[in-house]
């Protein structure tokens, strides 16, 4: 049975002023080509056979993060360094809905602390969005992908893994689930010894946790 993913107003449109500051202070001040320009397909990365010295992306050089080569290189993760596999269980998939609503492109929001509105079109433009797919009571209203990113692509997630994995706890505890206060190593007992053993589950999904942080400081 369906379980609709519910997603707060204002975590939504707190999340569109923080992405509209962030365009709006790159579009001010970056020297960088905008998205349009650093396009992996327009510069023609890791194309043809073989490619052009001046368009390879590879090892051993260590400036496949670099900008704009990085935009090429969030799509193709696997062929630069390790990764791992991880393994979504055996449980059958389950479609999602669709009902796309074009007139999300229209939105208009002014960033905190500026003083000019955006739409929320421009500011995917602005922050160099690879792709974006946005749920509302369990249906896909909008889905829109650019740059070296398309249905069928992986996307290296990084820090992301930190927002989607605090959401979706978040939603546990909600649901009465998840309790909060416990200590981690009380649901994860491997890590009873680690810099995590003594901080609650609250405490990781705030970053709150000074032992955590000073054990991991470099």
């Amino acid at each position: 049975m369906k379980r609709p993913i519910r997603i707060s107003l204002s975590l939504l449109v707190g999340f569109l002023m923080v992405l509209g500051l962030f365009a709006q202070t790159n579009a001010q001040s970056s020297p960088y080509m905008s998205a349009e320009e650093s396009d992996p397909k327009r510069l023609g990365w890791m194309t043809g056979f073989p490619p052009s010295p001046g368009k390879l992306i590879m090892q051993p050089e260590s400036d496949f993060f670099s900008f704009p080569k990085l935009r090429w290189t969030v799509c193709h993760i696997r062929e630069l360094m390790p990764t791992k596999q991880v393994n979504r269980g055996i449980g059958p998939t389950v479609p999602l809905d669709y009902a796309i609503d074009d007139s999300i492109d229209a939105v208009t929001f002014t960033p905190a602390g500026a003083g000019k509105s955006m739409t929320w079109k421009e500011s995917l433009s602005a922050n160099y969005t690879d792709g974006i797919l946005i749920l509302h009571k369990g249906r896909v209203v909008y889905e829109k992908y650019f740059g070296c990113l398309d249905e069928m692509a992986k996307h290296a997630a990084m820090s992301m893994t930190k927002s989607i994995t605090g959401l979706l706890a978040e939603v546990l505890v909600v649901e009465g689930r998840l309790d909060d206060k416990v200590k981690v190593s009380s649901i994860l007992p491997d890590l009873r010894d680690s810099a995590f053993g003594s901080a609650t589950v609250r405490q990781i999904m705030d970053r709150r946790s000074t032992r955590l942080l000073l054990r991991c400081a470099p």
